[in-house]
């Protein structure tokens, strides 16, 4: 016992320099929880060979992560609940673990999704349930998890779009005859290649127009519109040539 005190002492002045984490010896069994929802699983042949692992060991390679509750001092952990249940049933008194203290409910689901995120195999359906529960866009960011992946896409009901429906405009750009040669060949080349299997390149597409005309004007330092235009048609053709090679 003596040695669990000068242990926990020792710590006590790292955990000075190592904050906002800190570091705690404790006991598996009286002292950790394990969390209520964990869409993190681990096979049954490797738990028990983590568990053998563990037992010829006699301590952890890994440390859980966790957090100290407030209302009763046990750390509940968001990370490595299989290590922990692995060092229960190998028999361990103590284990190191890695910790905070007490933080709002969406930062701790944002924890134990960031880390949990890295390796491992997730329970979709689990993950997706504990992943809504998080209340705020930093915490959503901090879990390292894109939302979209969560969507029922299947469930999206895409509307038919009629040609008719688009609404066109016309532009007209004014050329010299040997620059307007240049630029309706550019164009045909364009509009002859694929970009994929069932879709062809379409020429018109208005935003992406304006912002590559924007881009090329600061980047070429011009404000002329023509010149602009000229300039995409230069590198066009450039790449275009750099493909037949």
């Amino acid at each position: 016992m003596n040695n669990l005190h000068e242990i926990r002492a020792k710590l006590d002045d790292i955990n000075q320099l190592i904050a906002p984490y800190k570091l705690a010896y404790v006991s598996p069994k009286d002292e950790c929880l394990f969390l209520d929802k964990n869409a993190h699983y681990m096979e049954k042949e490797t738990l028990e060979r983590l568990t053998h692992n563990i037992s010829q060991d006699g301590f952890l390679s890994q440390l859980p992560f966790g957090m100290k509750r407030q209302s009763d001092g046990k750390f509940l952990i968001l990370s490595g609940n299989h290590r922990l249940k692995a060092s229960i049933k190998a028999g361990l008194e103590f284990i190191l673990i890695l910790y905070i203290d007490e933080v709002d409910k969406s930062t701790q689901i944002a924890y134990q999704l960031s880390h949990n995120a890295l390796v491992g195999k997730d329970d979709m359906r689990m993950l997706k349930e504990i992943y809504r529960e998080i209340e705020t866009v930093e915490a959503m960011e901090f879990s390292g998890l894109n939302g979209l992946n969560f969507l029922d896409f299947e469930k999206i009901n895409a509307p038919a779009i009629n040609d008719a429906d688009i609404e066109l405009t016309e532009m007209k750009f004014l050329f010299i005859q040997s620059r307007a040669n240049e630029v309706k060949q550019v164009l045909e080349v364009l509009e002859k290649m694929k970009i994929g299997d069932d879709c062809a390149l379409v020429v018109g597409d208005f935003e992406p127009y304006i912002e590559l005309m924007t881009a090329i004007k600061k980047a070429y330092g011009v404000k002329s519109v023509s010149v602009a235009f000229n300039k995409m048609v230069e590198i066009c053709a450039e790449k275009l040539r750099e493909l037949e090679q």
